[in-house]
Order: C-alpha cells, then structure tokens, then sequence
C-alpha cells in the first residue's frame, strides 16, 4: 500500500516538474469497483497525499518561477552591465595621459613672436656697401688741411724782373713723413668671427590664444661670416654660419639649440638701392629632455627648414642726420615637418636719427604675412618698437628695443598679441 503511495507520489512530482496537468489525485479504478472497504482506505490515503502533492507542487511552481525569473532578470540586465562596463574600458585616460596633451607636448613650440622671424638687422651687414649719412664736416675739413700742406710756387718779385733775372727758389728736401694709414695699404680681411649675447623678454612666448605664457629667452652664439667677395662692378658674394643657445627663463624644457648656414649673393642697383638673392638652412634641436617618458629627448631635431629668399632694400637719406631704410623680403620655405611649409611675405620700414656719430636711435614697423602651403594656415604678425644703437667701438656695439606685437592666425588657439623687449651685445672676436 505504502508503495503505491510513493508511486502515486512520485507521479505527482513527475507531473509538476513536466508542467502536465496539475491534478494529483490518483484512483485505482480497478481496486474501485472491487470493494468500497478499499476505496475509503484509498480516499483517505489518496487526501493525505493529495495534501503532500499540492505542498511539493506549490513548492515545485515556486522554485520554478524564481528560476525563470531570476533567469529573465539575468538576460534582461546583462546588456545594460556590458554597456556599463564598456565605458570603462574604453574610458579617457588621465590627464597626463591624454593623446591631446600628449600630442601637444610632442609638437613643438610656436616661435612666430621670438627674435627669429625677420631678420634682426637687414641693413647692418651692408653698412661698408652703402653710403653712410653725412653728419659732420670731417671729410671737407681733412681735404682743406691737404691743401693747405701742399707746397706752392713762390711769387716773382718786381727787382728780378728789373734784373732781367729769372731765380727759382729750389725748395728744401722734406724729410719723408711717417707712414701713415693713408700710405700703408689696409689689411682686407676675408672673413670675421662675431660673438654675442641677448636677452628677449615677451608677455607671450608661445603666440597662446587662451593662455599666454610670460618668460624671457637668454641667446648666445658665435657667426663666422665672410666679407663680400666681388664678383663684378656692384655684385657680391657672401656666405655665413650661425650657432646659438637659446634658454628659457622659466619654460627650460623647451631649450633649444640653432644651427643656421647662409649663402647670399648680393646686388647694388644704384647708390641707395640693393637686391640680394640667398638660400639657407636652419637646423633646430632641443637641449632637454621632456617631462614626458614618451615625448622628445634631448638632441632631438624638431625643424629643419631650408629657404629660398628674394629681398629689395633701399635707404634714402632725409636730412643729414635723418634716413629712412626700406626692406621687401620674399621667402620660400621647406621644412620638416612638412606642417612648416609656407610662403611668407616680410615688410619692414626703420626710420633711423643720428644723435651723434656712435649713437643711432629709430622707430621700426615690421610686417610678415605668412601662408601654409600643406595646411589650412594663415598669419599675420606685425611689430612697432623702438630700437637704439650704440657703437662702443670698431668692434663692439649693444642694440636694445621694446615694443608691442600684434597678429593673428587662423589656426585654433595662436595669437600674436603682446609686447616685447630685448637687449643685445655683439663684439667682434677676429679676423682673418
């Protein structure tokens, strides 16, 4: 009996877990309709585990539905967590991590608003080929003094001519004069060894936009450059090599070294009016290493730029001690990278008073329009200061200006506004 029970029991559990039909209620039909002595032993038994099966069925369904649902919960929340977790592995990293900071670390500084863009002095290295104002009268004095040292024919006297008499006074033998520097023939020197030192100071180091970076810059260097060979009548040739250190004040990881070579050939057009066509190569390496471990180390070359350049200048005098220099420059550069190709048109206007003879002291405007030839770039930077020059000897001479720049680019974030100054000290080491 006992074991039709478990058999009626385990068929109940057997259609709970099939999800058949949910009526545990088993009749033997056969045992029924024998004797009734055995069907009301069989109904109260078939009530109790009629009992027991609506227990372990409520308890099977239970189960069932908190494995099915817990299983939805499951499907419908997995989604959702990978979406949750992809951010996080695909997330920005830090800030000293960063591909932008990292790029910008990597590229190099702007130098558009530092001493290099025009040249520091177009018309000083043609000083000896152009005729210098007239400030005093030396020159008519010295010729006035030749005259009068040159010997003359003494007059004839009225008693000889009485006389019929022709005398001739026979001077007396001069004794030979010193040499002079006039007798002795100059030394021409082929070539000259130039030192020098300056210190630049600008509000906007880096032509920032968003945040202008104040410092100074400490420059250092040695030219050997050599005098104008003449290749004709009014044609020169004139080549040169630049070295310099230049240092920051504050922003010392951006030091950098400067290589240039020069080869010009020059042309006078007239008596206040000259042309020169020049190539050069200039060389720029830094001389520390970043902060970054995977940024630029030092002796890294970071720009080498090779130009080809057509310039005009002219200097007309105003008065004596007034003249107005003009210079047109045309350059054509290619770097690398190739980013720094561009076409740049450089104007330059020097009003020039000669207080005295060693003493100069002017107003300058400079204008430089530059084109990007394999990007998407436009400047304009133009410069108004004020300059003086002191020649403390034939072989030593300090220049110092201050002003304002002003500019703009149409690439993000570079701005040329800001004011300058700088000082500079050249002497003259040797020639040779």
């Amino acid at each position: 009996m006992r074991l039709k029970n478990w058999k009626n029991l385990f068929f109940c559990i057997l259609l709970a877990s099939s999800g058949g039909s949910w009526c545990c209620i088993k009749v033997d039909a056969a045992e029924s309709a024998n004797t009734d002595i055995w069907h009301s032993k069989n109904l109260a038994n078939t009530q109790v585990t009629y009992q027991l099966c609506q227990k372990l069925e409520q308890e099977v369904i239970n189960f069932l539905c908190k494995q099915s649902s817990e299983s939805q919960s499951l499907d419908s929340q997995m989604p959702l967590n990978v979406a949750q977790q992809t951010p996080a592995t695909t997330q920005t990293p830090s800030a000293t991590e960063q591909p932008g900071d990292t790029q910008k670390q990597n590229d190099p500084p702007q130098l558009e608003s530092q001493p290099s863009v025009l040249p520091t002095s177009p018309l000083d290295s043609k000083e000896q080929l152009l005729n210098a104002p007239q400030i005093n009268q030396s020159q008519r004095l010295q010729r006035l003094i030749q005259l009068l040292r040159s010997p003359k024919q003494p007059p004839e006297s009225e008693s000889d001519r009485e006389l019929g008499l022709w005398v001739r006074l026979r001077p007396l033998e001069q004794q030979p004069l010193p040499p002079t520097e006039q007798s002795v023939p100059k030394f021409k020197p082929i070539g000259y060894l130039l030192g020098r030192v300056g210190y630049f100071q600008t509000s906007n180091i880096f032509s920032s936009n968003d945040s202008p970076i104040e410092d100074g810059l400490i420059i250092s260097g040695l030219t050997l450059a050599s005098a104008y060979f003449p290749l004709g009548s009014k044609t020169y040739l004139n080549g040169s090599i630049d070295g310099n250190l230049i240092r920051y004040i504050n922003q010392s990881e951006y030091n950098y070294n400067q290589v240039r070579f020069n080869l010009s050939i020059y042309q006078q057009f007239s008596q206040r009016m000259y042309g020169e066509v020049s190539y050069s190569n200039q060389q720029l390496f830094y001389a520390s290493n970043s902060h970054s471990l995977d940024s630029f180390k030092a002796g890294d070359r970071f720009l080498n730029e090779n130009s080809l350049q057509l310039s005009l200048g002219r200097r007309d005098p105003l008065t004596p001690k007034l003249t107005l220099d003009s210079f047109y420059e045309l350059s054509v550069n290619f770097a690398d990278p190739l980013s720094r190709d561009r076409i740049i048109n450089s104007f330059w206007i020097s009003l020039n008073y000669y207080l005295q003879k060693p003493l100069q002291v002017g107003i300058d405007y400079q204008a430089s329009f530059s084109d990007f030839t394999q990007r998407d770039r436009e400047d304009q930077f133009h410069r108004l200061f004020g300059h003086l020059n002191y020649r403390i000897s034939d072989t030593t001479n300090m220049n110092v200006e201050a002003g304002v720049s002003l500019g703009s680019s149409t690439a993000e974030n570079i701005d040329f506004d800001g004011w300058f100054f700088s000082i500079n000290y050249n002497l003259q080491l040797g020639r040779f």
